[in-house]
């Protein structure tokens, strides 16, 4: 039993806070689940490219069992954003009509029987989303920006962006004469950083260093001295230090953490900003932004265990809740390993 036309225009609207960007010509799924109480809240959630999807039925059901197959999938609402002639938008001349009936049939296939899909030519306000299963099955969207989800989104420090591409428009290193100029000093600091590993006294002053910078990114202040970058950039992107700096207090201060990161990333080149992508994409994770996650890792160190492990996190929309327990106690394990004063053999 599909959402009440109220519930799918609260669906509908929210989308903006719910990916972190307005989408366009987009096939957004998401999934409700219910919960023991009986109440039914949203789950797993993806958005693929229009393109992507003509032929592709089969691939989207998947990805969607994939995520949730083991979930209790209460319906799948799938949302097609894309501007139409609105004089021509009748049930019958919705876009890519023959793609969606081809995904719900998919999907009855791995088993989500309870599906609707509907059109809207753009999350905006007054815009008229319409079903493709049902013309009698229509509404007209509020301000976006005034959904609970915005504001929400809003209370928790996450960025909404116009789309996806302006989002992506954060990863955008600075000019190649000013990393160049920094490199050498920043591998130089990567070498001073491995040294620190060893010794509790100066593994605590670096972790210090790293721990006040971002307090004050919370603040909005950001390193701009060169020694400073290149200090901060070799602590975040040395495996030990990175592991120790994870476990930070509230998203408030992840937020904080994941900006600070990604101004050393600006101001870095690879190898190390692989590395230092890879906290951004764990920081965006953990406060609920998959895709700001999702971007970071697309600048990230491939061969990376974490890369690879975060990846699969996401592709199976496991929630941060059930993940911040595990890298909190790891992170708390790493920084006692490196502020805990070696044995002293005796003679």
């Amino acid at each position: 039993m599909p959402p009440t036309p109220a519930s799918t225009t609260t669906i509908v609207a929210s989308l903006p806070a719910l990916l972190g960007f307005i989408p366009e010509d987009s096939l957004v799924l998401i999934t409700a689940l219910t919960n023991d109480d009986g109440s039914v809240t949203t789950g797993p959630l993806a958005r693929i490219d229009l393109t992507r999807i003509t032929g592709h039925a089969d691939d989207c059901a998947r990805h969607v069992n994939r995520q949730c197959g083991n979930l209790p999938v209460f319906c799948v609402i799938g949302i097609v954003v894309r501007t139409v002639d609105e004089d021509n938008a009748d049930g019958e001349s919705l876009p890519q009509r023959t793609d969606v009936d081809s995904l719900i049939e998919q999907l009855a296939e791995h088993g989500f029987t309870d599906v609707d899909v509907v059109h809207v030519p753009a999350v905006a306000e007054g815009a008229r989303w319409r079903s493709y299963r049902d013309a009698d099955r229509t509404g007209v969207l509020p301000d976006p920006a005034a959904t609970a989800a915005a504001a929400a989104a809003v209370a928790a420090g996450h960025t909404i962006a116009a789309s996806r591409d302006d989002l992506a428009a954060r990863f955008t290193p600075a000019p190649e004469n000013l990393r160049a100029r920094l490199q050498p000093h920043i591998t130089d600091a990567v070498a001073s950083a491995a040294i620190d590993e060893s010794w509790h006294l100066t593994a605590h002053l670096r972790l210090a260093r790293a721990d006040a910078a971002i307090s004050a990114a919370t603040h909005g202040e950001l390193p701009t001295d060169d020694s400073d970058v290149a200090d901060l950039a070799a602590t975040f992107a040395t495996l030990s230090f990175r592991d120790a700096l994870l476990a930070v207090p509230d998203d408030a201060t992840r937020l904080a953490a994941e900006n600070l990161v990604l101004h050393l990333w600006r101001h870095s080149c690879d190898p190390v900003a692989g590395q230092l992508a890879i906290v951004i994409a764990v920081h965006a994770y953990l406060r609920g932004s998959g895709t700001v996650a999702r971007i970071a890792l697309e600048n990230a160190d491939p061969q990376q265990p974490m890369t690879l492990l975060l990846s699969t996190v996401l592709d199976h929309a496991v929630a941060p809740s059930e993940a911040r327990h595990v890298i909190e106690n790891a992170s708390a394990d790493a920084r006692r390993t490196l502020l805990s004063e070696p044995a002293i053999d005796q003679a």
